[in-house]
């Protein structure tokens, strides 16, 4: 019998053992060495032992029944000394007795992986600096538990968020440090990493992104990070994930080639004929890897060619993260942070999910699924034939789904090979689930239970359902619709909207598309649809509207209506504030107020009264300021230049410029404008939908502000030089917004639903903005001046 030695006893190591067994369990006499004192286990299972949800015993692979049953001699707490390849022997020393052995090989193979890098920072070597990266780690700060309070990891890549998470659990204040402005960079567009480190902050887990550390320090233990800004947090423990580095320290003292990793052909061979390498300690045409699946693949190619039984090679792998994350799915394949790229997105709000789909010439080159990775596997699989998607571009972002009419990743599933890796956690193929399902696990409990599938992380759990449904005929999926009155989506009716020749009345649309009711919210959807595709061609259906849309004022509590005329950009003159005085005491108005926009309400009018004084507003010449709709509003401004010792430009006179371009629009919801003078942002142009913060080079503008149930910080967009410039982009902005958001969908939650990355996009030249702003309907109407139609609403 030929002897193997195996230089490592973790997941690859292992990998490849279970292989050779698969293949000839009686051709090698087999030796494991592993330098921790401990069984095999699985480290992508750490974190949950971290947080106390699983204990040791739980994540260990391999016990000692398996050594025994196959003859395997496991030497845990040893490290190789050295390597005779001449005459293929290995000196092994035990870590703690320091005593020696001499093992011959026919053939080695070294899975000794990777190291964890930490920042050469001063202070790294004080008590308390802890990467995470063994069973060790998770025990020292298991321990730490009952004495620290504060800690900070250093690193937002997955391990780092795990970490937290797990630190989060047992009741550490934890926050994580990134030099970078969003989490899992490498996996996630900034949008997506947004919306995790939403999720995550939602659990009291504190960030401080864009941040360089500089220095850690203490007296015998950490107490302090110190960063490049001058900035400190106060920390009792710092946890350094910030990437590994592949171990190739014995390949180097061995001879055998390395770069940086261990070189490796496509059948594993390492330069020397005898000795093989696999795992994240390798590199392979240029290659290292950190993921479960191409280290598996890596693992039964070495298996195959140390057994002499195939000639398959190992080509390099394509790359598809699918993990959970705190309990939600993501999914991430291809690149998605080529400026040059197209790119497609779409947001569920209320479900909190996002797709991010990178085109290049045709081919879909990059996906990112937040919330849903139900079509990762088909996404994956366009991506690595490099199919052409011209036929099926329109309904792309549907996913497998809307494309057959099969169910939701079933094309996908049906391609995959029965070796495709599906658990990386616990190292499930889909012949894995296959077999299971067939063999009689008539439950996705069942399965998992057999197979140990999706029992991890859970990040496969959506592709097992997906196999498991396959296989079991069984139903997993639901669609959201519009309302309950239709079965297509919302996107479905916009692009039938969008495909018209000529317009048509809501009850042509539902007629159309089968809708089987009606109800007020698929009404004013349509209704908003059709307007904003056609136009003036199309007349509003007054009775499929909101009720103050319809009565072009707001109705109160009490019955009674408010009116609000413009005032651009807040101003106002004596004649006007007379006009609506004498109005007001006529109508006996009985309340008067100055609203957080910088406009006049009138309060308390009776539904009688509204034409009347509609008419007399009028005659005054003041106009709608449209207070009551899912329209253009008021665009708050400072006095600017014209009176302010801060004032870096005339923000009066722009904020009248950009009301008067979109002025009287319905939009899919309202639509908030600031201008701010200087950076002092008097005019709170941050939190509104278009916000412009003026400077003495120009204009800053900033998108997708809210401060209402929901406060959030717009985002800096971009910058102009002239007013000129604001004016047509604030035109080309609302117009794409106008088209492509969903009814009733602000401004921010567009986009988190299509990402700012994609809103540049469509805006980015000259050209395209030109284009998106003459779109816009130049036709300006003040309500106030027809409304006979209301005086019997």
């Amino acid at each position: 019998m030929k002897k193997l030695i195996v230089v490592g006893s973790g997941m690859s190591a292992m990998k490849v053992v279970d292989e050779i067994l698969k293949i000839d369990p009686l051709m090698y006499q087999i030796t494991i060495i592993g330098a921790e004192t401990v069984l095999p286990y699985n480290r992508i299972m750490l974190s949950p032992v971290l947080a106390g949800e699983k204990s040791f015993d739980d994540i260990k692979t391999h016990d000692e029944a398996y050594f025994s049953q196959h003859h395997i001699t496991f030497k845990p707490g040893f490290e190789v000394t050295t390597v005779n390849r001449r005459l293929k022997n290995v000196l092994v020393t035990n870590i703690k007795d320091k005593t020696t052995d001499n093992i011959i090989y026919d053939r080695l193979v070294i899975c000794t992986g990777s190291t964890p890098f930490i920042l050469p920072l001063p202070g790294k070597e004080l008590k308390g600096v802890v990467s995470f990266r063994d069973i060790y780690d998770v025990e020292y700060m298991q321990s730490e538990a009952g004495k620290s309070k504060k800690v900070a990891v250093i690193g937002t890549g997955l391990l780092g968020l795990e970490a937290a998470n797990g630190l989060n659990e047992l009741g550490f204040k934890v926050t994580v440090i990134g030099n970078m402005d969003s989490i899992m960079n490498m996996q996630l567009d900034a949008s997506s990493g947004h919306l995790l480190q939403k999720v995550l902050e939602q659990k009291n887990i504190n960030f401080k992104l864009g941040a360089i550390t500089t220095k850690i320090t203490g007296k015998d233990k950490v107490e302090l990070l110190e960063f490049e800004d001058g900035t400190t947090l106060k920390t009792n423990m710092v946890v350094m994930s910030v990437g590994i580095i592949p171990n190739d320290t014995l390949a180097k003292h061995i001879g055998l080639q390395t770069d940086r990793g261990i070189i490796v052909n496509d059948t594993m061979m390492t330069s020397d004929p005898a000795i093989y390498s696999v795992g994240e300690c390798i590199k392979h045409r240029g290659m290292s890897y950190g993921l479960v699946a191409p280290l598996f693949e890596q693992a039964r190619v070495c298996a195959e060619q140390v057994c002499e039984v195939s000639h398959h090679m190992y080509t390099g792998s394509d790359i598809s993260t699918k993990l959970k994350i705190s309990g939600v799915d993501v999914f991430s394949a291809g690149e998605f942070n080529n400026a040059d790229d197209e790119v497609m997105c779409s947001k569920d709000h209320a479900l909190n999910t996002r797709k991010r789909l990178s085109i290049r010439g045709n081919k879909l080159v990059g996906a990112v699924l937040f919330g849903d990775s139900t079509d990762g596997l088909f996404y994956f699989d366009l991506i690595k034939k490099e199919t052409d998607i011209s036929s099926i571009r329109k309904t792309l972002l549907f996913g497998d789904i809307n494309i057959d009419g099969s169910s939701a990743g079933a094309a996908g599933v049906e391609k995959m090979a029965d070796d495709e890796q599906v658990c990386g956690c616990m190292g499930v193929t889909k012949g894995d689930i296959v077999s299971a399902v067939t063999g009689g696990c008539d439950t996705f409990e069942a399965m998992q239970e057999e197979t140990g599938c999706a029992t991890g992380c859970g990040g496969c759990g959506s592709v097992a359902k997906q196999i498991f449904s396959f296989v079991s005929g069984a139903e997993l999926v639901s669609k959201e619709t519009l309302c309950d009155c239709s079965s297509h989506s919302t996107e479905e009716v916009r692009e039938y909207i969008r495909a018209l020749d000529a317009v048509k009345t809501i009850d042509e649309v539902r007629s159309a598309l089968d809708f089987t009711n009606t109800c007020e919210a698929c009404g004013a959807a349509i209704n908003y649809y059709l307007s904003s595709q056609f136009n003036d061609a199309y007349v509003h259906n007054d009775a499929e509207r909101p009720h103050n849309e319809m009565m072009h004022a707001n109705k109160q509590r009490d019955g009674t209506y408010s009116i609000v005329p413009q005032m651009q950009g807040g101003l106002t003159t004596p004649a006007e504030l007379k006009s609506l005085a004498e109005i007001a005491v006529k109508y006996e108005v009985p309340t008067v107020k100055v609203t957080g926009g910088q406009r006049i309400d009138l309060l308390g009018i009776p539904k009688e009264n509204l034409n009347d004084m509609w008419d007399e507003i009028a005659a005054a010449g003041m106009e709608s300021g449209y207070a009551y709709g899912k329209a253009t509003r008021t665009c708050k401004s400072c006095v600017g230049t014209d009176h302010c010792m801060m004032g870096t430009q005339d923000s009066m006179g722009l904020s009248v410029k950009m009301e008067d371009a979109v002025w009287s629009h319905f939009m899919p919801h309202k639509f908030k404008m600031g201008v701010s003078g200087c950076p002092r942002n008097c005019a709170e142009a941050t939190i509104k939908d278009f916000g412009v913060i003026c400077t003495e080079k120009g204009y800053e503008i900033h998108v997708a502000g809210a401060c209402g149930i929901r406060t959030k910080a717009c985002l800096k967009d971009r910058f102009f030089e002239t007013e000129a410039d604001v004016v047509e982009y604030l035109k080309a902005f609302v117009q794409l917004y106008r088209i492509e958001a969903n009814y009733l969908e602000r401004v921010m939650h567009f986009e988190e639903r299509v990402g700012l990355e994609y809103i540049q996009s469509q805006l980015n030249t000259p050209e395209k903005i030109k284009k998106w702003a003459d779109a816009l309907p130049k036709t300006i109407k003040n309500p106030w001046e027809t409304t006979d139609h209301r005086k019997s609403a």
